[in-house]
């Protein structure tokens, strides 16, 4: 079946489950960011921009059987479906999800909404692969003691006429990727984990990339460390050889009730010195170098009343060339402010 077909189908499922059930959740989210940067970045003049929202539906279809879909539209992005699948719950150790789901990449991607996110700006990496990355397909999850793992089959990332990793409604070749996350929990407060992606992007089923990660969380009543490594891998379209590219990033919070005051540290490599962060297109696998880019992002989240909050941020940014003339030049620090509502 068509890709396009199935996901029309399941969407049309979940929407006809949402009207039938007397078990359904309704969800949502709205943020929009104010942005200023310094005269060389991408906001000199400051600029009201990134307008985020969703909305979300689930609920029981019978016993185990639930069902999930999710909207969502973005500033300079057309209106999307980014989630929409039928679930079942078989036990703690099997949960089976079939249908348009976000892919368990490390932690971030299935948790990068604006309010889900401790910083305003996504982190660098994030940039190797669509944001919120999803995909059509199969995923398996569950929990054992301290062990949680997800493992899925999915169409896969593709490139498109530029080079850029997509992911797109059509299956460009008959290979479908393989990826899964395994996590080692230790109570409430500390996680481990580590990631894997594999697939061909050409339409011939012959270039391969691969995606590796490494994540951590660490949660108590004043603080929360978490951090994530990603390192992408693939086969250059024109080289006749493997190129690859890594980047981390790390996030200090201190919680002081409807205050938590934040710090990141990021580095990564990227297409571009001067990028548009929220904007910038995931991993171009015709590009063999990169520039290396550096980030510290200090900032405040500020809980308000309702579901409202508030968001400031002000993010040094440092490149540096992948070749022998140095260091680039370049002004781009900015100041983020984002305020958004959940419900």
């Amino acid at each position: 079946m068509p890709r396009r077909t199935l996901i029309i189908l399941v969407a049309f499922i979940c929407i006809l489950f949402s009207s039938l059930t007397a078990q359904t959740k309704f969800s949502g989210y709205f943020s929009f960011e104010y942005l200023k940067s310094q005269s060389d970045g991408s906001y000199p003049r400051g600029t009201f921009d990134n307008l985020h929202g969703g909305l979300a539906a689930s609920g029981i279809v019978a016993g185990s059987l639930t069902f999930m879909t999710e909207a969502r539209v973005a500033s300079h992005e057309d209106f999307s479906l980014a989630q929409a699948y039928v679930s079942f719950q078989g036990s703690a150790l099997i949960n089976l999800k079939l249908g348009l789901f976000e892919i368990p990449f490390g932690r971030f991607n299935w948790s990068a909404r604006p309010y889900e996110n401790p910083t305003i700006l996504r982190p660098l990496p994030f940039h190797f692969f669509p944001y919120r990355w999803n995909d059509l397909g199969i995923c398996l999850q569950g929990n054992y003691s301290i062990f949680y793992y997800s493992a899925y089959m999915i169409n896969g990332l593709s490139a498109d006429d530029s080079g850029y990793l997509q992911s797109v409604l059509e299956d460009v070749n008959k290979d479908k990727a393989l990826g899964g996350r395994l996590g080692l929990r230790f109570g409430e407060g500390l996680e481990l984990g580590g990631s894997i992606y594999n697939g061909k992007y050409d339409p011939d089923g012959t270039k391969d990339v691969q995606f590796n990660g490494l994540d951590f969380l660490l949660v108590n009543p004043e603080w929360e460390v978490r951090g994530e490594y990603v390192r992408a891998v693939y086969d250059h379209p024109y080289l006749n050889q493997k190129i690859d590219f890594d980047g981390y990033y790390l996030t200090v919070s201190m919680l002081f009730k409807t205050f938590r005051l934040y710090f990141s540290y990021q580095r990564s490599d990227l297409p571009e010195s001067v990028i548009n962060d929220e904007q910038a297109p995931p991993l171009n696998i015709t590009l063999d170098t990169m520039v290396k880019k550096t980030r510290m992002a200090a900032g405040l989240k500020w809980d308000l009343v309702n579901n409202f909050y508030a968001k400031f941020e002000y993010d040094w940014n440092k490149e540096k060339a992948n070749n022998t003339e140095g260091e680039v030049k370049i002004k781009d620090n900015s100041l983020s402010i984002q305020i958004g509502f959940v419900f």
